[in-house]
């Protein structure tokens, strides 16, 4: 029988040949889809910026309800995604502008590809494709063994970071990435490992974290250990605070930014990163602590972050952990 990885995994390499219809039945629907088209775009939008293009699921029920979006840019590090998402999206072909590369690139890309008329959209979904999760070959998920990559490019940094790593770094990073609470015992344990042999598949990571946890703990503490090193691997944090950075600097009156985020991690830094912005500057003065001398240069839209319905957790489960939080420039 042919797994969904399998079949997945096929049209991606093969997408050129493959009727779309058929194709794009294999994926889910976007994460939030309907929340995207209502609160993310607004009647003034002319250009929608998607920072994770995936396979195209939100840029093609964007375009597909919103005609008058003139340009839809996107970035995504993989090229499989990119040539699956214009394909997709082809009858949409003059309006895109496609870029391989990361989100945290914006301020370079998206200067030169905005209207002059018009507001922007701009969204951010920091989830992990399904065929990502479900492709051993791409080494993200501890599901099946596979090669140690967990790169949104396609490189080996996985494996690159636990074979020379130091115990002293790796325990930083499960502490701080993974929030373990047994970081120092299962950094330990890996340094022992890989003094016999390097770690090269993901089964072999499995391996050990296994050997070292109880058998109730396991999954959880396998899910924060692979987050753990993924996100030190992509320097995903990193990304985010410089796209953070620079967007809420360039952006412009009457546009929306929105951030679906999967952990608490994520979700910690936006959430305080956008009650900053919302917040009015305050100084001390002779006559009052909280004087207001700079009105807040943004709006939040969204009081609390919008989470998904039960029905959608039903049809996606991978959905049941998102936050989505959105602010507009005043």
């Amino acid at each position: 029988m042919i797994t969904f990885c399998e079949q997945a995994k096929k049209r991606l390499l093969n997408v050129q040949n493959l009727p779309m219809t058929v194709a794009t039945k294999l994926f889910h629907d976007p994460v939030l889809k309907n929340e995207v088209l209502e609160e993310l775009v607004t009647p003034a939008t002319s250009v929608f910026f998607d920072g994770t293009l995936g396979l195209g699921g939100h840029a093609e029920a964007v375009l597909e309800k919103y005609g008058r979006i003139e340009k839809y840019v996107a970035t995504d590090l993989d090229k499989q995604h990119l040539e699956f998402a214009r394909n997709r999206l082809k009858k949409f072909d003059k309006k895109l502008a496609l870029h391989l590369g990361n989100f945290s690139e914006f301020s370079t890309i998206f200067p030169q590809e905005r209207l002059q008329e018009g507001t922007a959209s701009v969204l951010l979904d920091l989830g992990l494709c399904s065929n990502q999760i479900d492709d051993p070959e791409k080494g993200f998920s501890f599901m099946a063994d596979g090669p140690l990559k967990m790169a949104f490019d396609g490189s080996e940094r996985a494996e690159e970071l636990l074979n020379t790593v130091s115990e002293k770094d790796l325990t930083r990073v499960f502490r701080d990435f993974g929030e373990l609470k047994r970081a120092p015992i299962l950094a330990r344990k890996i340094i022992e490992a890989r003094k016999e042999k390097p770690l090269k598949t993901t089964g072999e990571l499995r391996s050990i974290i296994e050997t070292h946890t109880h058998p109730l703990e396991r999954k959880k503490t396998l899910t924060q250990v692979f987050q753990a090193i993924r996100i030190e691997a992509n320097q995903e944090l990193e990304h985010l605070q410089k796209f953070l950075n620079e967007a809420l600097e360039i952006l412009q009156k009457g546009d929306r930014l929105g951030i679906m985020s999967y952990h608490s991690l994520e979700d910690r830094y936006v959430k305080n990163t956008f009650t900053k912005a919302t917040k009015p500057e305050t100084a001390e003065t002779q006559f009052s602590l909280h004087t207001v001398v700079a009105p807040a240069p943004f709006e939040l839209i969204t009081r609390k972050p919008i989470t998904p319905t039960k029905e959608e957790i039903a049809r996606n489960p991978r959905s049941r952990s998102v936050k989505f939080r959105i602010i507009e420039k005043i």
